[in-house]
């Protein structure tokens, strides 16, 4: 019989298999090695990338908010200008008012027959005071004032007898009324 002694071949082969893992151990070490580093390096580019959007959305941003304020001091001055408007347009409205009123008058009075002797207007409520002729030339006048579309709520507040020059005596009034002149509108035209 012939005997072969197998010991070497098998501490061979445990130190085949042993470099042998040794070498896929440092391999799967080297591999994790590059796969972190290359994610590193990606993600460290894209990174940069994001970094770079960043600082460009903040540039327009600025840019925006210096837009949005010089809008927004634009829109107080339209407004400051929208109410200068009004204000014009409410005075020229009521500039045209009292010549309205006053035209209306002088074509109500009753001619050579009475006078007016002032006239205060506050708040659409008129106070006339004069001297009339005879108490029918008072009651024309009001009639004509109710008539009138410039004129409502004629009351007589008082009338008495007043003398004048050389003895001669005439009926003294005093009359509110409401002025209806209608002024125009103060809203802004488009």
């Amino acid at each position: 019989m012939i005997r072969i002694n197998l010991l070497p071949v098998r501490a061979a082969r445990r130190k085949e298999n042993i470099r042998r893992q040794i070498s896929i151990f440092f391999l799967s070490i080297l591999l994790v090695f590059g796969v972190m580093f290359y994610l590193a390096n990606h993600l460290g580019k894209k990174i940069s990338h994001l970094n770079a959007e960043i600082e460009q959305a903040q540039g327009e941003l600025t840019l925006l908010q210096a837009k949005s304020r010089q809008a927004d001091k634009i829109k107080a001055e339209l407004e400051k200008l929208e109410a200068k408007l009004g204000i014009i347009e409410t005075l020229e409205a009521n500039r045209s008012g009292p010549v309205r009123i006053m035209d209306a008058l002088a074509s109500l009075v009753v001619a050579k027959k009475m006078w007016l002797t002032s006239l205060s207007e506050t708040g659409g409520k008129m106070s006339l005071a004069g001297v009339a002729v005879d108490n029918k030339t008072i009651a024309d006048f009001m009639k004509r004032l109710e008539g009138s579309p410039y004129f409502g709520e004629v009351d007589l507040i008082s009338s008495n007898q007043v003398v004048m020059g050389e003895g001669r005596k005439f009926k003294g009034f005093s009359i509110t009324c409401q002025t209806l002149i209608s002024k125009p509108s103060t809203e802004p035209k488009t």
